[in-house]
């Protein structure tokens, strides 16, 4: 059923013009990760970055009595999904494309999460019995040879790793496991979203998510971020509230008012959003490989996500 604009609510054109800008956001948030990783490792960010937004969304789960008898009702409802949800989404995205951004560049991780909705489709096709169209698999197709492009030609590598043969295509590699996490993420939730608020979907898994890192947080996290400096602040509050709070909030807000196939198409501003404040805030090389390769990708997802024009009697 698509999704019709309240009357009340903001005209279409106001909405996609913030989503415009909720992927500058999110476009920036790789040059955040990049800035982090200098102090924090995988895990460690991973905490740094949840720990506010387990507080924030616990607080607002509580809020009200409503809200209170949904969160307890999916929790009974489907445990398992939700812990599925949490691991995933909370856990194997964030910790797969921050170990990536050891070596790679803010513009390639972005690239890499663009995969997200290819994975999406062909775990639909294994578990949720979507029809094989052959455009989409040659959207597929089309999309990993992009992505070859990219890690032999694209100088994606920032040359940190020096004791790691071929460390820009092995750390590209390990960042693709993020897109696919969060495509597992998506596939478990697919349900509950049909039947419970996105807020409630949203928040939920990443309580359930994040409550379990805790036994993971070690007094040499907490020294780290006792000795971060305003930059390094800066970068954490921008993860954590601008990113993930008010970024799902906008997220949740257009999928009110747009149909989520407009809403997913947004994904693809990603990768030349990140590169371009790449290039313009830290002067990182941005190659025509990368260009080329990086067009190629976005034009097999499209070809990939596309659906079938259906035939109307004559």
């Amino acid at each position: 059923m698509p999704h019709d604009s309240p009357k009340n609510g903001p005209p279409p054109w106001a909405v996609k013009l913030m989503m415009v800008g909720l992927f500058v956001v999110w476009s920036n948030a790789f040059t955040a990760i990049k800035h982090l990783r200098e102090i924090f490792g995988p895990m460690e960010l991973v905490l740094a970055r949840f720990l506010p937004v387990l507080v924030t969304c616990v607080i607002w789960l509580m809020s009200r009595r409503s809200i209170r008898e949904e969160t307890f009702a999916t929790i009974r409802e489907a445990p398992l999904k939700l812990i599925g949800m949490g691991i995933f989404g909370v856990t194997g995205y964030n910790y797969f494309i921050y170990l990536g951004q050891s070596e790679i560049k803010p513009g390639a991780a972005a690239l890499v999460t663009t995969l997200a909705p290819l994975f999406t489709l062909i775990l639909a096709i294994l578990f949720l019995k979507e029809k094989v169209v052959p455009k989409r698999i040659a959207g597929m197709l089309i999309a990993f040879a992009g992505l070859f492009v990219v890690l032999r030609w694209g100088k994606v590598g920032m040359g940190r790793i020096t004791g790691v043969e071929n460390a820009d295509v092995k750390y590209m590699l390990l960042a693709t496991l993020a897109p696919l996490s969060w495509s597992f993420y998506t596939i478990l939730g697919k349900d509950l979203l049909a039947k419970r608020s996105p807020a409630v979907v949203t928040f939920l898994p990443v309580v359930i998510g994040t409550l379990p890192l805790l036994f993971l947080a070690s007094p040499e996290l907490f020294a780290k971020v006792a000795l971060m400096e305003p930059s390094h602040w800066f970068a954490l509050v921008y993860l954590s509230f601008v990113s993930t709070l008010l970024g799902f909030f906008v997220w949740n807000l257009a999928l009110r008012h747009l149909p989520a196939s407009s809403v997913s198409s947004f994904i693809y501003l990603n990768p030349p959003f990140a590169a371009f404040f790449g290039w313009l805030l830290f002067g990182e090389e941005v190659t025509l490989y990368f260009l080329a390769g990086s067009a190629v990708v976005l034009a097999g997802l499209y070809l990939a996500q596309s659906r079938p024009k259906r035939r109307t009697a004559s």
